[in-house]
Order: C-alpha cells, then sequence, then structure tokens
C-alpha cells in the first residue's frame, strides 16, 4: 500500500465510484444509486437511513481491505501514470523541429536498446528504466526549451538592442535632465537595459542547455558501448548509478530555471513507462 501511495480512504473512495456495466444502462455508479434509493425511501421509515448506511459502510469496508481490489487499482493508477506521461512527451514532442526530432529519436532508440541489454536482472532493469526514462524525459524538455529561448534570440537580435541603447543615451545627453522628454526618455533606456540583460541571460542559459544535450547524448553512446563491448552487470551498475547522479544535477538545474522548463515533477517517471515514438506524421 505504501508502494503505491495509496491509503485506505483512496481505496474507500475508488470502491464508491466504482461504476458497473449494466445491460441497457451503461456505467452506472451503484453505490450512488443504492444510497439514493435508500434516501428515498427514508422519508417514508428513517430505518432505511441507518440500513443504507450500514449496509453500505460495511461493503467499502470489505472491498476496500480485499488485496484483489487493491491491485485493480493500483494497476489502474499506473496505467493512468503512464498515460499522463505519454500525453506530456506528446506534447513535447509536437513543438519540436526536424533536428531535435532526429536527435530525440536517436536517444530514444538507444535507451531503448540498453533497456534491453538489461532484461534479466531485475535490479538492473528497474534501476536502469528509471534512469534511462527519466534522461529522456529531461532530454526533450531540454530540447524544447532550447528552441523557445532561440526563438526569443532571434526574435530580440542583440545587436538592435545596443545600438537602440546607444541611440536612447546620445538622445538623453541632449534633453534637459529635468524635461518630460528626459524622464520619458530614461525610462524607456531603462527597459531596453533589461531586456538587454534578459537576452544575455537567455544566451547563457541556451550556452548550458547545448552542453547538457550533449552530455546525455555522449552518456548513453558511452553507456551502449562499453554494454556492447564489455557486457558486465557491475560496470553497467556502476554507470547506471553514474546516470542517477548526474540526473539529480540537471534536475536541480532545470529546478531553479523553471521559467524555462515548468514545474519539475515531483513523482518519477513510472519504471515501466516506454518514452513515446515520434509520430509518424511528425518524422516527415
Amino acid at each position: 500500500m505504501a508502494k503505491s501511495g495509496l491509503n485506505f480512504f483512496d481505496y474507500v473512495k475508488a470502491a464508491f465510484n466504482r461504476k458497473l456495466r449494466l445491460k441497457g444502462l451503461g456505467y452506472v455508479a451503484l453505490n450512488k444509486l443504492f444510497l439514493g434509493l435508500c434516501a428515498v425511501l427514508g422519508l417514508k421509515n428513517p430505518g432505511f437511513w441507518f440500513l443504507g448506511v450500514a449496509i453500505e459502510s460495511t461493503y467499502l469496508w470489505y472491498v476496500a481491505t480485499n488485496a484483489t481490489f487493491q491491485k485493480v487499482v493500483q494497476g489502474e493508477l499506473l496505467e493512468k501514470n503512464k498515460e499522463q506521461w505519454s500525453s506530456k512527451q506528446t506534447d513535447l514532442l509536437k513543438s519540436l523541429d526536424g533536428a531535435s526530432r532526429s536527435r530525440y529519436s536517436s536517444l530514444r532508440e538507444n535507451c531503448l536498446g540498453i533497456s534491453e541489454r538489461t532484461r534479466g536482472d531485475d535490479l538492473l532493469t528497474n534501476v536502469g528504466n528509471v534512469s534511462l526514462n527519466q534522461l529522456t524525459w529531461m532530454f526533450l524538455k531540454l530540447l524544447n526549451s532550447r528552441i523557445t529561448i532561440k526563438k526569443t534570440i532571434d526574435e530580440t537580435p542583440k545587436n538592435h538592442l545596443e545600438k537602440e541603447i546607444v541611440d536612447i543615451e546620445t538622445r538623453l545627453g541632449k534633453e534637459n535632465a529635468n524635461s518630460a522628454i528626459h524622464r520619458s526618455l530614461q525610462g524607456t533606456l531603462d527597459i531596453q537595459h533589461r531586456r538587454l540583460d534578459n537576452l544575455v541571460k537567455a544566451e547563457e542559459n541556451l550556452k548550458v542547455i547545448e552542453a547538457e544535450l550533449e552530455r546525455i547524448e555522449k552518456q548513453v553512446y558511452l553507456l551502449k558501448e562499453e554494454m556492447s563491448v564489455k557486457n558486465d552487470p557491475e560496470l553497467l551498475s556502476m554507470r547506471l548509478d553514474g546516470v542517477m547522479d548526474s540526473l539529480q544535477g540537471t534536475s536541480q538545474w532545470m529546478s531553479e530555471h523553471n521559467e524555462l522548463f515548468g514545474m519539475i515533477e515531483e513523482e518519477p517517471v513510472p519504471t515501466d513507462f516506454v518514452p513515446p515514438p515520434m509520430p509518424e506524421k511528425m518524422k516527415e
């Protein structure tokens, strides 16, 4: 129960909201239907209210503590989690350009190849999936943010901003310091300086992202090559530990720059989640 993140009340809620398919009626929430019926009957005889509560409470306790039902709920939660991750990644894939899509597809295929080689060792498989899936997810977010930053830089050429700042400073020098024109020009100059600062910061962030993308690619290539040559489980375990350590550093940097990446998810990527391939219509 602890591993799934669900508690007793989560299972009670799942049991209460459970819908069953009835012929001719479709999916029906029988618990709600039963309590509704008891509420109506209770208008004539209040005893039905107490009877309904007693029966429903007993039913919910029995179902919520049933191991089989708990496994069903846990399985549904895992599937929902995987679908959400797939949806998130697909949304990011849509925003990639051709070169970025190619880089993502190449990294994904290499990671899947490495995962295949870990099969047979449950511990390695679990650690490998967690590491490589998170690595693929971060790689995709980095690619997406790289495009966004490059678009900002391209739309606001640095040399144009610098020239505008020089022109405004020249005009400021010709105006009376107490005039309305001077105050207006000073306000514009402050805005342009802030824009230039943002642009410089964007260029610095772009360099970091480029370096991270290249590091992740080379890290995956090295892991794939070493597995092909040595096929040593201990070496693979050590390398995967290194991947996890590097993920922590990258994740921390991304968390510190949420304006570029959005909030970093607190929940890890599901261990059995397979990063989605590039949709066929996007490959063209």
